[in-house]
């Protein structure tokens, strides 16, 4: 049952559900969608609001229409998992937000869809492992962080020979 995750918007009912992440949040509050547009009248943006508050999916796009980022707010806050893309529409991260402060592991690629940075953090501060990888996969770097404070940090040439 954990892996069902609902992140659902359908009239003014409001579901960010993902218990992996310890989520559940729900609303009926009156949700308003407004758009943003390009120049050449292309959509940019889409997001819903509250009272002027963000409150719901906020989804940017690019010129050319492909999805860049998705996000999930509640009452303004950022909320469950944040996906970000290149104007190619290759995934570029996968982000973990809890009341607008980044939470867990946090995962960025490279265009090619190899690892690029994995970051972890605990209520917005960098708590745990940090790796940095060449675009061949070999780590380039690895820190350890505890409450923000950085505890170790190495270099790597991409042999894997400590700099």
């Amino acid at each position: 049952m954990k892996d069902i995750k609902v992140y659902k918007l359908d009239k003014n009912e409001l579901i960010i559900f993902d218990p992996e992440l310890n989520l559940d949040l729900k609303s009926d509050l009156k949700i308003e969608e407004k758009h943003e547009y390009y120049d050449n009248k292309k959509i940019q943006a889409t997001m819903c609001y509250h009272e002027n508050l963000l409150h719901g999916p906020a989804t940017f796009y690019s010129a050319d229409g492909n999805v860049l980022s998705i996000t999930w707010f509640f009452m303004v806050k950022r909320n469950g998992r944040v996906y970000r893309y290149y104007t190619s529409s290759k995934l570029y991260s996968k982000e973990i937000y809890i009341n607008d402060l980044l939470e867990g592991e946090q995962k960025y690629f490279f265009e090619d869809g190899t690892k690029k940075t994995v970051m972890n953090y605990k209520d917005g501060v960098l708590d745990g492992e940090v790796f940095l990888f060449f675009e061949n996969s070999s780590i380039k770097r690895h820190l350890i962080f505890k409450n923000g404070e950085k505890l170790q940090d190495k270099i790597f040439d991409e042999s894997g020979k400590v700099l």
